[in-house]
């Protein structure tokens, strides 16, 4: 099987999105998300994109390593921080800017209070996602003790809203309210807003009573790629342009009689003489499983429903009676047109998982 899935990435799409988050954001600092192998864009494809953010977002040690490998000179934070030494040190060699979100980590960077080491840190205060992070109580004394470590070089407060997407969610005012009390007079740098927080509360940036000493931050993920964060409000609203156009081809069509049933487990079963397409992707690509006999997709400019359940490398449409499509016709799966928004209605997924989902196997193209 020579057709293989494709991931077209429209690079004036990305640097959109990022001036778009950057005018709403009222002067903040940005950082962009790239974890998760760019929301499943590529990293490597998408980081020459963003040449005007002023850092960049990881989880793992792996991904900052892969930025640096790449010349990747900007402020890179590491948000999974470190559970020992040897990560701590790690951490420090790529020079990111660390997360630290638990006593004990503390305890770690006094051992070697006595080191020559330059590092940075941002602080996670425990707000009300109940994750990661300091419990405010703690926040005070840790600052202290992190501060007093002659080679801390800088130190940040971050923290991380639970319920952002919806607006209307009295909780986010009660965690902003606890972390502004936390950062008043605070003399460095703050971050609390990512994709949904830019979305439904940008103006807080400059309209709430922030009255730290440093700059404030904003955390761009998902809405980076032109995926909505939000929940039934599309990112065509909210002026975001989808950076990926998630594409293959029919590789046979096959015509099958009324009562004939298609796939594994024969869970769907033609009510018509019809015309079955083909197609070359399937959940080795990352186009789930989950996704249900309905889902469509576009062939020459109309939709077709998938039909069956979808097989490791092969994917099945329900074309009519009377197509005209042919082999080596162009499928898209999700992109422009059909956004991966409507397509994870199709599924009890959500678009992270189906954007972080797409494998190794599909080549990303920009």
């Amino acid at each position: 099987m020579t057709s293989s899935p494709r991931a077209l990435l429209d690079k004036g799409a990305i640097e959109h999105n990022f001036n778009h988050i950057k005018d709403i954001s009222s002067g903040a600092k940005v950082m962009c998300a790239v974890k998760g192998n760019a929301y499943g864009h590529g990293i490597t494809e998408t980081v020459n994109s963003l040449q005007d953010t002023d850092g960049f977002v990881v989880a793992r040690l792996s991904e900052a390593k892969q930025l640096r490998e790449m010349k990747v000179t900007l402020p890179i934070t590491l948000l999974g921080g470190f559970t020992d030494k040897d990560e701590l040190f790690h951490a420090i060699d790529l020079q990111c800017d660390i997360v630290i979100y638990d006593l004990k980590q503390i305890d770690i960077l006094e051992s070697f209070a006595e080191k020559k080491l330059t590092a940075s840190f941002w602080l996670k205060i425990e707000t009300g996602m109940n994750r990661l992070g300091i419990h405010p109580k703690d926040a005070s004394s840790s600052i202290s003790r992190i501060t007093s470590i002659a080679w801390v070089h800088k130190l940040g407060l971050m923290t991380h809203l639970s319920d952002a997407e919806d607006k209307f969610n009295v909780k986010n005012s009660t965690q902003l309210e606890n972390f502004r009390k936390i950062t008043d007079n605070f003399s460095g740098d703050i971050s609390f807003a990512n994709s949904a927080v830019i979305a439904n509360y940008h103006h807080i940036m400059k309209d709430f009573d922030w009255n730290n000493r440093g700059e404030i931050w904003v955390r761009p993920g998902i809405a980076l790629y032109g995926i909505s964060p939000l929940k039934d409000i599309s990112a065509e609203h909210l002026k975001l342009k989808p950076v990926m156009n998630f594409i293959s081809k029919l590789v046979a069509v096959k015509a099958i009689s009324r009562g004939e049933t298609v796939g594994y487990n024969s869970t769907w079963t033609a009510d018509q003489d019809t015309f079955l397409g083909i197609i070359s992707a399937g959940y080795g690509d990352g186009y789930s499983k989950s996704l249900n006999s309905g889902t469509p997709v576009i062939i020459n400019k109309r939709r077709v429903p998938l039909v069956g359940l979808v097989s490791m490398d092969l994917i099945s449409v329900d074309l009519g009676p009377n197509p005209k499509d042919k082999i080596g016709d162009e499928v898209l799966l999700w992109g422009e047109g059909l956004t991966i928004e409507e397509v994870a209605d199709y599924s009890n997924l959500t678009t992270y998982s189906l954007a972080t989902g797409i494998s190794a196997r599909v080549r990303r193209i920009i």
